[in-house]
């Protein structure tokens, strides 16, 4: 695969990307995240953040105000929402090829940047769009400056430079900072350039960060520094500065922060290995190889290594998220532009012709990997939700071909094989995910599906109030403010707004019946959250056992 396919194969996976937009928004952060900027929108306030008309401190404002910009300009819709996500991805992966091509060959630079563009996770967050897709890209393209700045000793990277860090932090905190930080710091002391390392432009880069981030201190300072009376996250007299710059981020290893699950140490291992696929044994066998050169030749072994960049940007965020007391697995995602570089460079130093490595040893574990991903994408497409386009199954057919083909045929370059069977199927299994599994799931996402139906019935004059039930993504698709309340609050709101919709469970419902106001049901769906899948729930003889209701009833 020579270098200029980078062009051809990043372009079809910006176009499975481009082929996710017109699918719903998902419950439940990103349909949150969307609602939110739809409500600072018409709040016309973006130095503040609220959530249902309620004090919002947890993430940043990034993802709010680059969202409300876009609704400004193309409009409330899954577009406006998802491309500004994209284009970040794009920039994570044009950054991640330029920092390799600094370090090491062309060819590995080309690696990279396909491996990164084709990870899961990658697919997932221009999707299932949330902090960590500004997060992530941000903090690249600010490595690679950082890297431009270091090599040359000239010019001007650090600036724009800072100035991602500063966006990485207003996506989603410290960790903007932190990752490059441990990143560039690492390697300047291990390579002893102490020159770049005490440089005047780092103090500098203070500035620029603390310029980036002013808008959202000034924010957070008029909204609850200066208000200590406001009971946050339960608790009062909360500052929303300290919150940002250690709860939210340090405050979740000490334990502070109020959010915790029963995750443990060894979560992200499993998380990493199947958000990275289809490349996580290039990241195994990057480990494998550090471990075996460092006991063959340690005294020459740290500088051997072309940079030490890659592999604390991998390593230390691992570490701390690990050490985390809430953990996601779209979390790790920080690390995989690291990570592509280091399986990049594994890949380029085991196809050489001189290596002693046996491609065995990643070939057929993938293969056999790669047949089970088919067979279960063959389960998915004709038991569980069987695939009936015409144009989609020629996809299927046309990778699983290629697939076959790339089996049997004999290639010149020893890792030909591994990256044409890995590209074909992760590229024709995603066109299929993003065009028919994910459309057909989320028609079971009733808060979506009954906002749509609110706002194409012409019922958005009614006030919309939710009980009982949780539902951003009604917000969105009915394209108004919706309240939050308990549902034994309706009888005193209809005193005063005559007439209203309520959008509810089985047991709202049957408490509504209970009032003194007439009720009527104008539309039920059947709910299942679609980020939670079940096998139950994805067999069609189990899947009616599984599902919830949900009722829009007019009051």
């Amino acid at each position: 695969m020579k270098a200029p396919h980078i062009l051809w194969i990043v372009a079809l996976a910006t176009f499975v990307y481009l082929l996710a937009i017109p699918v719903d928004i998902m419950e439940v952060d990103s349909a949150q995240y969307a609602s939110m900027a739809c409500e600072m929108l018409e709040r016309g306030n973006f130095l503040q953040v609220f959530d249902r008309g309620n004090d919002y401190l947890d993430k940043p404002p990034f993802i709010f105000w680059i969202t409300a910009l876009c609704y400004s300009v193309f409009g409330m819709s899954e577009f406006a929402f998802k491309f500004p996500a994209i284009l970040f991805a794009l920039l994570g992966i044009l950054s991640i090829y330029r920092f390799t091509r600094i370090w090491y060959t062309e060819r590995t630079a080309v690696l990279a940047a396909i491996i990164l563009a084709t990870t899961q996770g990658y697919y997932h967050f221009t999707n299932d769009v949330r902090t960590d897709v500004y997060l992530t890209n941000a903090v690249v393209a600010a490595i690679w400056l950082l890297s431009e700045q270091i090599r040359i000793n000239k010019g001007y990277y650090w600036i724009p430079a800072f100035v991602f860090v500063g966006i990485g932090m207003l996506a989603k905190g410290p960790l903007g900072i932190v990752v490059p930080a441990l990143a560039m710091g690492t390697h300047l002391t291990i390579k002893a350039d102490w020159k770049n390392l005490f440089r005047w432009q780092w103090f500098a880069g203070l500035a620029i960060i603390a310029l980036v981030l002013s808008p959202m201190l000034i924010g957070l300072y008029e909204q609850f520094d200066t208000q200590p009376n406001k009971i946050v996250n339960g608790r009062n007299a909360v500052s929303g500065i300290r919150f940002f710059f250690w709860e939210q981020s340090f405050g979740r290893i000490t334990g502070e922060n109020v959010w915790k699950n029963d995750t443990g140490p060894f979560f992200f291992v499993h998380s990493f290995a199947w958000s990275f696929l289809p490349w996580t044994l290039g990241v195994i066998g990057a480990i494998v190889f550090l471990i075996r050169d460092l006991i063959r030749n340690t005294k020459a072994f740290f500088k051997q290594q072309p940079e030490w960049i890659s592999w604390a940007g991998f390593i230390f965020p691992f570490i701390a998220l690990s050490a985390s007391h809430y953990k996601l697995p779209h979390y790790i995602y920080v690390i995989f532009p690291m990570a592509s570089v280091l399986a990049a460079h594994f890949f380029t130093r085991v196809e050489l012709k001189n290596s002693q490595f046996n491609m065995r040893w990643i070939t057929i574990p993938q293969i056999t990997m790669l047949i089970a991903a088919w067979l279960f994408a063959a389960v998915i497409f004709t038991w569980y939700f069987p695939l009936t386009n015409p144009l989609l199954c020629l996809v299927a057919i046309m990778g699983l071909g290629i697939f076959m083909w790339a089996l049997f045929k004999k290639f010149e370059q020893r890792l030909s094989r591994f990256l044409w069977i890995s590209l074909a199927s992760s590229l024709s299994i995603n066109i299929l995910m993003a065009t028919w599994f994910y459309p057909t799931v989320l028609n079971y996402q009733s808060s979506s599906q009954m906002g749509a139906w609110i706002k194409t019935n012409k019922l958005s004059h009614l006030p919309l109030y939710i009980t009982k039930v949780n539902g951003r993504a009604l917000d969105v698709y009915a394209q108004k403010s919706v309240f939050s309340v308990e549902s034994s609050q309706i009888d005193s709101i209809v005193l005063a707004q005559k007439e209203l919709l309520v959008f509810t469970d089985d047991v709202g419902m049957e408490e509504l019946k209970t009032s003194k106001n007439s009720c009527e049901i104008l539309k039920s769906m059947s709910d299942y959250p679609a980020t939670l899948l079940s096998l139950n729930f994805a067999n069609p003889s189990k899947r009616p056992y599984v599902l919830g209701k949900r009722y829009l009833i007019k009051v």
